[in-house]
């Protein structure tokens, strides 16, 4: 499974004048026969630039992804007894990523993406997420490319 980046989607549905946009087009429209995912975080940042930008209601973007069959919201996993023992987990999950150099919100979807099972996370803010996971971090570009040289057409 793929997960991608609130980067890649952002430029999908707002900043359509942005140099990556036809890329962007080209990888959602390439992937949606594969198994596609968006964390929870990456969802609501989307929302929180979608509101900023004001261009489109944040709400009704987050209700269409929670209806889409094409791409799957993945949550933290976790199996917990109390409240208590929620926070202490998920404090110590991000601290883990945090102490590697992330921010928080970088560190709350990389704790998504590696507790659920997906082989490849797509992003154009590579330098956030490389050498801090085990996870395949690729843009947009160099996933189409790894699946299909004939994108040579296409400029990175």
């Amino acid at each position: 499974m793929i997960c991608i980046d609130s980067d890649v989607l952002s430029i999908y549905h707002i900043f359509k004048n942005d140099q990556r946009f036809e890329i962007n087009i080209t990888f959602m429209k390439m992937t949606k026969e594969i198994k596609r995912a968006v964390t929870i975080f990456n969802l609501l940042e989307l929302c929180g630039i979608i509101s900023g930008a004001s261009q489109h209601d944040a709400r009704k973007i987050f209700e269409e992804y929670c209806m889409k069959k094409d791409i799957e919201i993945l949550y933290p996993r976790i199996t917990l007894s109390s409240e208590e023992e929620f926070w202490a987990l998920q404090n110590m999950e991000l601290m883990k990523r945090i102490e590697k150099g992330m921010r928080l919100g970088d560190a709350a979807i990389l704790w998504v993406v590696e507790t659920n099972p997906c082989d490849s996370f797509i992003t154009w803010n590579k330098v956030h997420y490389v050498g801090k996971t085990k996870i395949e971090v690729l843009t947009p570009f160099e996933y189409l490319k790894s699946v299909d040289d004939k994108i040579d057409q296409i400029k990175e």
